[in-house]
Parts: C-alpha cells; sequence; structure tokens
C-alpha cells in the first residue's frame, strides 16, 4: 500500500511539475505553437479510466466524438466542451475526465473540437457551442435528459451557449456543470494574492496573453465573451467547482451570486489542496474522483427532478 502511495505522489509530482512549467513559460517569448505544443504534452498524462467507446465524427464541420459508456441509458446526454484558455485543447485534452464522468452517469457525451483564437477569435468558439446544442434538439436529443458542462474557457462557452439558447428561445438543458470556469476575460477580478501565493497552474500573464488573442478590449466585457457581466435571469440549475488557490475561483462565487440575485439556483463548491485541472486524475487524485462524484450526483438528481422521479423535492440535498 505504501508503494502505491508512493507511486501516486511521484506521478502527482510530475503533473504538477508539467503544469508549473506550462504557467512559467516567459510570455515575451511565448508562442501559439509553443504553448499547444505544450498543452498537447500535459494531455498525454491523463489516463483513460473507464471502459467507453469513442466513435468520431464530423458535426457541421467541427471534428466532433461520442463518448459512450457500455451501460449508457439512451435517452440521456450531455453536451461538454473542453478547456484551453480559447487558444489550445482539442478532443484529447479533457477525454480521460469526460470517459470517467460518461461511466458514472451512463450518460453518452458529445465533445466538440470548437475553433481556436487567434486563427478564429471571439465569438467563434461560442458560435460553434451553440450549433452543437442546436444539432442535438434537431437530432431529437431531449432537453430533460441533458446536461452542458465545460472545464476552463469550456466552462464559459457552456454558460454563452446557455444564454444564447434563452434568447434565441431554445429550450434549455436540465443543468450546467462548469469546473473551474474562466467567466472574465477582462482578467480585472483576478486576484492578485492568488496568483503570488498559491496559484501553481495559472498565470494574470497567461491569461492576458490568451484573452488578448482571443477578444478585443472592446469584446472582452461581453456577456457573451465574458459571462460574469451577463443578465443570468430564468438559467436553469448552475452547479460550479474551483479550488481553494486558483485565481478563477472568486469571479466563480461572484458569478454565483450575480445568478442566485437573478432568481437562479446556483452552486459553487471550493475544493481545497488541489490545482487547477484536478479533475483530469481522477484516477491518480481522490479528490478528483469525489469531484466527479459530485458532478454525477447533481446531474441525475436533476434528470429525476426533470422527470418527476425525485422522491422528495423539499429533501435538504447537498447538490442543490
Amino acid at each position: 500500500m505504501e508503494s502505491k502511495k508512493h507511486d501516486i505522489n511521484v506521478t502527482l509530482s510530475n503533473i504538477q511539475n508539467c503544469l508549473q512549467a506550462i504557467r512559467e513559460q516567459p510570455l515575451d517569448s511565448l508562442t501559439v505553437e509553443h504553448y499547444r505544443a505544450s498543452f498537447d504534452a500535459l494531455s498525454t498524462l491523463y489516463t483513460m479510466q473507464s471502459a467507453v467507446t469513442i466513435e468520431a465524427f464530423t458535426l457541421e464541420g467541427l471534428p466532433a466524438e461520442w463518448i459512450i459508456p457500455a451501460n449508457a441509458i439512451p435517452e440521456q446526454t450531455i453536451l461538454y466542451f473542453h478547456s484551453g484558455t480559447y487558444i489550445n485543447g482539442s478532443l484529447c485534452t479533457d477525454r480521460a475526465l469526460v470517459s470517467a464522468l460518461a461511466s458514472m452517469t451512463q450518460t453518452r457525451i458529445l465533445q466538440i473540437a470548437y475553433r481556436l483564437a487567434p486563427e478564429h477569435p471571439f465569438p467563434a468558439a461560442i458560435t460553434d457551442g451553440l450549433i452543437a446544442y442546436q444539432w442535438l434538439l434537431a437530432q431529437h436529443h431531449s432537453p430533460r435528459h441533458m446536461a452542458i458542462m465545460g472545464t476552463g474557457a469550456g466552462g464559459g462557452i457552456a454558460l454563452s451557449v446557455l444564454l444564447l439558447a434563452r434568447d434565441q428561445h431554445y429550450p434549455f438543458p436540465i443543468m450546467v456543470a462548469c469546473l473551474s470556469p474562466w467567466l472574465d476575460l477582462t482578467t480585472a477580478g483576478l486576484n492578485v494574492k492568488k496568483q503570488v501565493t498559491t496559484d501553481s497552474v495559472l498565470s494574470i500573464g497567461l491569461l492576458t496573453y490568451a484573452a488578448q488573442l482571443y477578444v478585443s478590449p472592446e469584446e472582452a466585457s461581453q456577456p457573451l465573451a465574458s459571462p460574469l457581466y451577463a443578465d443570468l435571469h430564468g438559467l436553469p440549475p448552475l452547479f460550479l467547482q474551483v479550488t481553494q488557490h486558483e485565481l478563477l475561483h472568486d469571479d466563480a462565487y461572484t458569478l454565483v451570486k450575480h445568478a442566485t440575485a437573478s432568481g437562479a439556483k446556483a452552486r459553487c463548491v471550493t475544493w481545497p489542496d488541489v490545482f487547477h485541472g484536478w479533475h483530469a486524475f481522477a484516477d491518480r487524485l481522490p479528490e478528483g474522483q469525489a469531484a466527479l462524484d459530485q458532478i454525477a450526483a447533481y446531474y441525475s438528481k436533476h434528470v429525476a427532478l426533470a422527470n418527476g422521479n425525485w422522491p422528495d423535492k423539499t429533501a435538504d440535498n447537498p447538490y442543490s
């Protein structure tokens, strides 16, 4: 047992070192190509922990894939947007995380390779996200059994797609889950103290660099670019997770405050002593598995609520 624990600690140390190396690259010499190569190298450290089938296809011109667990409930669907600060990432980036979530929820999950900046600046990624949601509805995937989820930039895309769905009168999914979402591309609310003392993955410089490639200064505060500034009335339940130490922590709680004030149901859970992106290492990090358990429980509850199968709608629940 001690040997296994040692191996896990060594693996996590290697992961932390890789994440920190990406964070500490000098911005004056950083190129998009270099950043993408480093990010892709990181994804090779992830482990596919679940027996799933991956079906690749093209969705309205975009590379896409279904991740399907062996025990998939036919009517259930999740639309998931990968992380990558809007300028990198691919279908591989969060595949291990998504495969685990698919098995835990018994749900097929759709990923798309949304277009990246600087080749495709704002609002390309959000446009692609809405196209994927429209496609699911056109294919008769019931919104009463559907959720939208995303990590980092993907969490921001998930919320922006939800705003577009509301404003264009599409039916809502039953809930949205955002894992350490990037909600404010102005970077105005980033906690400088966390930058200096605790966040071992993200940096204000790196986020500013990516934001400038994705949006113009005039666009950065637009609600679709930065959901933190959006009118959040009428949205379905929102569930957010962040780490105690990351730069994105405070914005997540600000969004929940705004959503609640607008009448939406929203909750954020803080995880201590882990790093941004910890979900991807659920096979080696107990906190990663526990965080995915939370998301799966929240989704399963809201599927049941939406379809009249929750035994006691007034019962207290940690994932309400």
